[in-house]
């Protein structure tokens, strides 16, 4: 067994109802998947969760922070944002409220993932 954060091993246990999840380290965080498609990000003992057009003002509505890092190119630093929002504190308190609000994660990465142009050859 892979050896995670504390923080990491606690979301897993949550989320069993909605298992298999994978987690596949990433540069500096942890990243959750469903079906090979990534759905969250934990970084810093916080989940983020996919964001897109059909969950995003759930998470404005609770105030939901973006998640951001900081990248530099050419000696010049920039703080990049990504399509993640940090899980709202109340939902860590309730199983079945962080399922509900992992499977916004779920939906957006999916239907993000079927949206693309297949580019087999």
């Amino acid at each position: 067994m892979t050896a995670y954060s504390e923080f990491t091993a606690f979301i897993l246990d949550q989320l069993t109802p909605l298992a298999p999840i994978t987690v596949k380290r990433m540069f500096r965080a942890e990243c959750l998947f469903k079906h090979g498609k990534m759905f969250g990000i934990i970084s810093d003992d916080t989940l983020y969760l996919k964001a897109d057009d059909n969950n995003r003002q759930a998470f404005i509505d609770e105030n939901c922070e973006k998640f951001t890092y900081w990248t530099s190119r050419a000696g010049v630093k920039k703080q990049v944002a990504l399509g993640y929002y940090q899980l709202p504190e109340f939902a860590l308190d309730d199983a079945d409220e962080l399922c509900c609000w992992v499977k916004l994660g779920i939906g957006a990465s999916q239907k993000n993932q079927m949206l693309r142009p297949n580019h087999q050859k």
